[in-house]
């Protein structure tokens, strides 16, 4: 059965962003993460409080 043309899309952002981020280390993964996060929440103009682990110890 052949998947439709979205799911095809889908997976191939996925396997991309696996390949981009399969050599990562934990850390660097996750502040990746968070700067993504940050950059959609400021471009959608969404009104969330960042939190910064390392800061709040």
């Amino acid at each position: 059965m052949k998947e439709p043309k979205p799911m095809q899309e889908i997976h191939q952002i996925q396997e991309k962003i696996y390949e981009e981020d399969k050599n990562l280390s934990r850390k660097e993964r996750i502040e990746k993460t968070n700067r993504i996060a940050e950059e959609m929440i400021r471009r959608h103009g969404l009104k969330l409080r960042f939190r910064n682990k390392d800061k709040a110890a």
